[in-house]
């Protein structure tokens, strides 16, 4: 499949999650995985199948590796599912897909508030982040707390990091920083490819590669406005 297509496909999946919420009426935890809300299992059989049929490989927050293909496409079905399970509008589907190069193209759509981020590689977007270059001057998003403050001038903590790290490439945030390391890759890389194409500059917490098509490992991923930036927090939570 083309980017062009993956993308298209993307954006009916999406809406047919949309429509597939509408009718939602248990919100609440299965009780059988912790941390996972009846609506994660919803979006992941919904989402899944269709990308086996395209002839896709699939890697899911929820049911892990299937299929086979070239390109995997990596789906975290909702991100920030305790937000959508108390009536936060900050909860989003996020999707990328991989080919032999690495991420090539995503989208990572807020199911509240129907906002789209949608990225193909190499090809750049229509949004660019804010020229923040130090930390005391950043609004910063965080997952996780530091152990002490590290000179930002104003944080947030949203609980959905897909759209957290969307909103450093749009410049709502100047930053978001991963203090625990705590991230699966389906977390983060569609918002990744977003946030490179946006001008963003990417890190990770301890310097660990963040484009890994595993279930297991764990990543801090750190984006931020500018290198300036980026190179200010790595800075702060070193010493």
């Amino acid at each position: 499949m083309s980017p062009d297509e993956l993308i298209g496909l993307f954006d009916e999946l999406a809406a047919a999650l949309l429509t597939r919420l509408d009718r939602q009426t248990d919100w609440g935890l299965t009780g059988t995985v912790p941390g996972q809300y009846e609506h994660d299992l919803v979006a992941d059989e919904l989402i899944v199948a269709p990308l086996l049929d395209a002839g896709l490989r699939v890697l899911t927050e929820e049911s892990g590796i299937s299929g086979t293909g070239d390109i995997t496409v990596v789906v975290d079905p909702i991100d920030g599912s305790t937000n959508a399970a108390r009536g936060l509008p900050w909860f989003a589907t996020s999707l990328c897909a991989v080919d032999a190069d690495g991420p090539v193209a995503s989208a990572v759509y807020n199911l509240a508030l129907g906002d789209r981020f949608a990225a193909i590689r190499g090809e750049g977007t229509e949004q660019s982040p804010s020229d923040c270059r130090e930390l005391s001057d950043a609004i910063v998003a965080f997952s996780g707390w530091p152990t002490r403050h590290l000179g930002w001038r104003q944080y947030r903590t949203y609980g959905a990091a897909a759209l957290d790290l969307c909103a450093v490439a749009t410049g709502t945030f100047d930053a978001f920083i991963d203090v625990d390391a705590a991230h699966g890759v389906w977390d983060y890389l569609g918002a990744w490819l977003f946030c490179k194409e946006s001008g963003c500059a990417i890190g990770e917490l301890n310097d660990d590669e963040l484009v890994v098509i595993e279930t297991e490992p764990r990543r801090g991923p750190l984006v931020a406005s500018t290198p300036e930036l980026l190179a200010d927090i790595k800075r702060s939570l070193a010493s």
